[in-house]
């Protein structure tokens, strides 16, 4: 018996019955919208659609290639208030990351995999800015997925002012749908966070009304690396 057939069981007996319910089938529907949502787009389109989307929810964008990435986070950062960054623990950001330091003369720190999780996290409150490279994007919605891992946990991209995605083309796919088909495919080793990011953080609880900055970064730039 798995772990979530002894959870229902337990419901279920509190409930009175005498056994597991069964599980429910997939559902059959009558549209099929989720799937079909530019699902015959190219990645030029889809990333054409993500960038647009993007300007829209208030994303700043920059457009680039691998050999101009280095320059194009310095804008990038420069638009940032001034204070220290916190990058993902990556090869390409750690090519990028001493560069950086000295052409803004910022501290630079690489989340530190032999360092403790709480000194990484007590930095990263301090950070100005965030960096760190998207598992997938998503282009309806310029979605940023994010998986934690030894060399980028979740404060990387939840706890600074801004946070600068860089984003591969090759990685951006139509909609929500492809993205949980996604996450599906690591579902039996998925990490402690997985993290699905759409522009600066906002709420439109009261009233409708738009309010930009309320649970994490208030700032976000999308960085699309075209041959990556």
């Amino acid at each position: 018996m798995t772990t979530r057939d002894q959870f229902i069981g337990t419901v279920s007996r509190a409930l009175g019955r005498s056994a597991l319910p069964a599980a429910p089938g997939k559902p059959s529907y009558r549209h099929t919208v989720h799937t079909d949502t530019l699902k015959d787009s190219g990645q030029e389109e889809l990333a054409r659609v993500f960038i647009d989307t993007s300007k829209a929810i208030g994303a700043d964008i920059y457009e680039t290639t691998r050999d101009a990435l280095k320059n194009s986070i310095l804008q990038a950062v420069l638009q940032c208030r001034p204070g220290a960054i916190l990058a993902a623990n990556d090869p390409l950001l750690r090519d990028i990351s001493p560069a950086l330091a000295l052409a803004t003369s910022r501290t630079v720190r690489l989340w530190d995999t032999g360092d403790s999780c709480e000194e990484n996290v007590r930095f990263a409150e301090k950070a100005a800015v965030g960096i760190a490279i998207a598992r997938l994007a998503l282009a309806e919605s310029a979605t940023v997925l994010f998986f934690s891992h030894e060399g980028c946990g979740r404060s990387v991209t939840l706890l600074p002012e801004s946070n600068v995605y860089i984003i591969p083309k090759s990685v951006i796919r139509p909609r929500l749908t492809q993205g949980m088909a996604f996450v599906r495919e690591y579902k039996d080793h998925l990490p402690s966070s997985v993290n699905f990011v759409s522009g600066p953080s906002a709420t439109s609880d009261i009233e409708l009304v738009r309010v930009v900055g309320v649970h994490g970064p208030v700032h976000v730039v999308h960085v699309v690396v075209h041959d990556l």
